[in-house]
């Protein structure tokens, strides 16, 4: 179990981002490709106070080549 992060609570569950095909985070340089580099969204969601927290990709390392490490 995971503790809300803004009530405290235990009453938690984890979820996933759902739309008809799945919610997916897409790097903003390749939003406008046909196919494109995607993660789905996993988090936990508090059943009390109604938070979602920890929201996290599936498959962060396809997103390491669009990583700026210039610190521009």
């Amino acid at each position: 179990m995971v503790r809300c992060e803004s009530c405290g609570s235990m009453a938690t569950t984890e979820i996933v981002f759902a739309t008809g095909g799945g919610l997916v985070a897409v790097p903003k340089i390749q939003s406008g490709k046909l196919f494109c580099k995607s993660s789905k969204l996993s988090a936990y969601a508090c059943t009390d106070c109604g938070a979602v927290f920890h929201i996290r990709l599936e498959n962060p390392e396809k997103f390491k080549p669009f990583v700026d490490y210039s610190g521009k």
